[in-house]
């Protein structure tokens, strides 16, 4: 099994060199499977449990413990004279006897000496400042007597420094917490003074399911069952048209006649939820996930998954004190992915966070581990993947925390699965010292939903609390869409096919609305197609490249019969939507729509490309077709068409020379915006003049950064206006 590490941290002007490989080690303690936890390895890479001083797997456990010598020898990915030891001891601090340093000849220097006059017994970070090493070390050895302080020892990391600035362990708490974020409880139509856990609301935010303990009208009585465990059932509240939760209601059959009902994650359309266990037998259940739809207050319709080489081993859980088999489940809004915590054989040290694939009806590929940036020695579970299908949410107790579990946030970074983004935790106003999880978020990304017991009505109660940006997924549009025959109204059924990038795309079919459903992602164009016998083909293109926050859109398409059509000429059958930045709901659309006229041609109304601008002096507009990523410079390869009209245009017009003016919002700092907008509007004067037809003289240049704004930036849709560059006809 592979392990990676980040070995640098820089804090401010410190550099800390954190320890990559494990050289030597006189001991250390192996469980029954062999697992990486309290193995020599956990003492790699920048903390993984401090600055929280507490007994983890995630750190080494020499065998030792009152008597005799431990030590370990680890090396650095480069050699450096020291000033600074690091040493991160989470248990039994004090015991390190001498730590010895080595040259790149192996050459052994004495570092560090405990003359008995070392008195920590406070478990944390350990900072021995020195002074600088005459040789460059590119590997310490630590020395452990037993009898220095006596009982078990664990050690999290250690690192190296050439400076003498103490190095302080902090959590890695997502960017822009606000200082007044508020969590806010749900109030008596859902919660109780019963448990409520594990809140699933819908993509769309309508339906809200939990999971209450012990409830009078649960499947079973409130009596323990025979494995000494609560009753569980699942229960569901409806978003009223006040924005309120309307009474949760307990629905009047239950899921699995058994006591353990509970929903994992949802689906789609919000009226189908995925039950946690697979019935195996009559009576008898197994972990796994069955789908299941709420239909006249009864679930019907079960169909449990096929997952391929599914396994879900026990482990033994710290806080039960016994070994437990447990499962969570969190499938993606389009049914593609699903994300679920288990142990299997190949386990990183408990459960784990693995994926499977979707490979037909219910059917689901062998889970693949979503490796160790995300998964450690510890314990990593509760997922949730958010509508964009990158933003995963998960608690662990393997990364630096506030309390036993926190919930973490990290983006996959590409199509493996296996390349994730450094988690951040979402801050003390979410965690807290206790069991922190299963966190669930609309598709607007504007609330997130979790369960807590502190500020609660009884036990276990379920909160919201609004996301800030360092912490929302990425931008999606929900899109609802039927068919009708225009003439006649009556709902069709045509053969439809939505695609991205010549992938299929899945969506769903709402029985009672007769709309199809599904969730598109930000940064790509779709392809929506239709065919039914006796009218002509649909065709549609949904451009959401430059979409930057969440949009509803809800169409009828309504579809001419061919003898119509023939009569009446299509004029376009294609219509591209940019879709705004806010929620709307647009009227009905026909396939046979009126040509767009081009911008420009109409008085008061700004050009949207360069090919519609009137070709003279002072003419000006805004470059829409242009892009760059946030916060870099670089052309997005989409802008190629609209510069290459403009070059053709120049190129035409030898005397035609213009302006560029590049601006930004009031994000930031104003000095770097100021270059990023010079940055910028260089590259595009860069590419106009790269094959030296126009000479670099016809093209000036202007950077005014966050200066000149269009709109106050007070909101995102005005801070997106006036992240710009804007063109000028200066000569023709």
């Amino acid at each position: 099994m592979a392990f990676f590490f980040v070995f640098i941290s820089r804090l401010s002007a410190q550099e800390v060199l954190w320890a990559n490989k494990v050289l030597e080690k006189s001991s250390e303690t192996v469980d029954e499977k062999f697992s990486p936890k309290h193995r020599a390895v956990q003492v790699l890479g920048s903390p993984s449990v401090l600055p929280l001083a507490v007994s983890s797997a995630c750190s080494w456990r020499p065998a030792g413990t009152s008597f005799g010598e431990d030590y370990i020898k680890v090396g650095f990915e480069k050699a450096i004279r020291v000033r600074q030891i690091i040493v991160g001891e989470t248990v039994g601090p004090g015991a390190v006897g001498r730590i010895f340093g080595y040259t790149k000849d192996n050459r052994e220097i004495l570092l560090f000496e405990n003359k008995g006059n070392n008195t920590r017994r406070k478990a944390g970070i350990w900072n021995e400042i020195i002074p600088e090493t005459d040789q460059e070390i590119v590997a310490v050895k630590l020395l452990i007597v037993h009898s220095l302080n006596k009982g078990p020892k664990e050690y999290d990391c250690i690192g190296i420094s050439a400076s003498s600035e103490p190095f302080i362990a902090r959590v890695n708490v997502a960017g822009g917490l606000p200082p007044d974020l508020e969590k806010i409880n749900l109030g008596a139509a859902v919660n109780s003074r019963y448990s409520e856990v594990a809140p699933l609301v819908s993509p769309d935010g309508r339906y809200l399911y939990f999971t209450r303990l012990d409830h009078p009208k649960n499947y079973t009585l409130p009596n323990k069952n025979a494995e000494g465990e609560p009753s569980l059932d699942v229960w569901v509240s409806t978003l009223s048209k006040t924005g309120d939760w309307e009474a949760a209601r307990n629905m009047s059959t239950s899921i699995h006649n058994s006591s353990k009902n509970a929903a994992a994650t949802i689906a789609m359309d919000g009226k189908s939820i995925f039950a946690l266990n697979v019935e195996v037998a009559p009576g008898k259940y197994d972990a796994g996930l069955t789908k299941v739809s709420l239909k006249n207050n009864k679930w019907v319709n079960k169909r449990p998954l096929k997952i391929a080489d599914f396994e879900a081993l026990s482990y033994y859980n710290q806080n039960d004190r016994k070994p437990k088999k447990e499962t969570e489940f969190s499938m993606s809004s389009d049914e593609q992915f699903l994300v679920m915590g288990l142990v299997r054989k190949e386990t990183y040290g408990d459960k784990d966070l693995y994926v499977s694939f979707r490979t037909g009806e219910n059917a689901y590929s062998k889970p693949v581990n979503l490796g160790p940036v995300i998964n450690t020695a510890g314990n990593e579970g509760s997922p949730f993947l958010a509508a964009d299908n990158k933003t995963l949410y998960f608690n662990s107790n393997g990364h630096p925390g506030y309390g036993d579990m926190d919930i973490f946030m990290t983006t996959r970074l590409d199509d493996t699965w296996t390349n994730w983004s450094e988690p951040v935790n979402l801050g003390p106003h979410i965690n807290s010292p206790q069991f922190d999880g299963y966190i669930s978020i609309p598709a607007s990304g504007e609330y997130a939903y979790f369960s807590s017991a502190k500020n609660s009505m009884g036990l276990d109660d379920l909160f919201k609390i609004r996301l800030f940006p360092g912490i929302k997924p990425e931008a999606v549009m929900m899109l609802d869409f039927k068919f009708v025959d225009k003439a006649t109204k009556k709902e069709l059924r045509p053969e439809i096919s939505l695609q991205r990038s010549g992938n299929r795309m899945d969506f769903i079919s709402d029985e009672e609305t007769g709309f199809f459903k599904t969730v598109l992602q930000a940064g790509f164009t779709y392809e929506l197609t239709a065919r039914l016998e006796g009218y002509p083909p649909f065709r549609k293109s949904i451009d959401l490249r430059r979409a930057t926050e969440y949009t509803e859109l809800q169409e009828v398409y309504e579809l001419e019969t061919l003898a119509t059509a023939a009569a009446a000429p299509l004029q376009n059958t294609e219509t591209v939507i940019s879709p705004p930045t806010r929620k709307e709901s647009s009227p009905a659309a026909a396939v046979r729509e009126t040509p767009v006229k081009k911008a420009g041609t109409e008085a008061g109304k700004e050009p949207e490309s360069v090919a519609d601008l009137v070709l003279e002096a002072g003419r000006k507009l805004v470059l829409k077709e242009v892009y760059f990523d946030q916060s870099k410079a670089e052309i997005r390869e989409e802008s190629y068409a609209e510069l290459d009209r403009i070059r053709k245009i120049m190129v035409e017009n030898p005397s035609m020379e213009i302006l560029l003016e590049g601006h930004t919002d009031n994000q930031g700092d104003a000095a770097l915006n100021f270059k990023l907008a010079e940055e910028r509007i260089t590259n595009v004067k860069n590419y106009l003049t790269a094959d030296g037809k126009i000479s670099p003289d016809r093209v000036a240049v202007k950077s005014w950064g966050q200066y000149r704004p269009l709109q106050k930036n007070t909101t995102e849709e005005a801070r997106r206006k006036n992240r710009r560059v804007e063109f000028t006809i200066t000569k023709m």
